[in-house]
């Protein structure tokens, strides 16, 4: 199977305050592109179908494309993640929430459920559950890259809603560092100019 085949669809889409800080400096992270999980052929087919619709913000087809995706493999996390995103997308957010807590409960540490309950809690103002969620991520050093994006993405966002400009500002120059052209770094971009 290709590498082009492998790669993995995992695209989606917290420091507490018992935690003491954290020194960047001293984490070691490995940023990978070795697939999470594995797909069938049949299923990657769809999956190249599906992936282009979700960037291009087509919900309703992308949703119909992963639904035939879990009929083939039901319990795939990834596939669970994508529907709640195509979901999400048609504003049909009370539906993907189930499917992210579905995910959560039979998937634990699936990065992407963490991430996605983390906003949500944000979102409902639940600083200190955030946090709580995204706490176990810290313990791991390998990532794939859009995993990587997704823990960034979500810490930086808690940091910056508890007031921690500098230590958002050193998450997201590690993540620039890791993966400078990365288009998802512009929604942060303006509020850490270069020094």
């Amino acid at each position: 199977m290709s590498q082009k085949r492998r790669r993995s669809f995992e695209d989606g889409k917290g420091s507490s305050s018992h935690r003491p800080m954290m020194d960047l400096t001293l984490v070691n992270f490995e940023v990978t592109n070795e697939p999470k999980i594995v797909h069938s052929e049949a299923v990657y087919d769809i999956l190249d179908q599906a992936a282009p619709l979700l960037k291009m913000q087509n919900g309703q087809e992308a949703e119909r494309l992963f639904r035939r995706a879990l009929e083939l493999e039901p319990e795939q996390p990834d596939l669970l993640h994508n529907l709640a995103a195509a979901l999400a997308l048609q504003d049909r957010h009370t539906e993907a929430l189930v499917i992210v807590n579905r995910m959560f409960q039979e998937h634990p540490d699936y990065l992407f459920a963490r991430t996605a309950l983390a906003m949500h809690a944000m979102q409902a103002g639940d600083l200190q559950k955030a946090a709580d969620l995204l706490e176990p991520l810290f313990e791991r050093r390998k990532f794939h890259f859009s995993e990587f994006d997704a823990l960034c993405a979500t810490q930086i966002e808690l940091l910056l809603r508890q007031g921690n400009l500098l230590s958002a500002r050193t998450w997201f120059e590690m993540w620039e560092n890791s993966n400078p052209k990365n288009t998802k770094l512009e929604q942060f971009r303006t509020l850490f100019p270069e020094r």
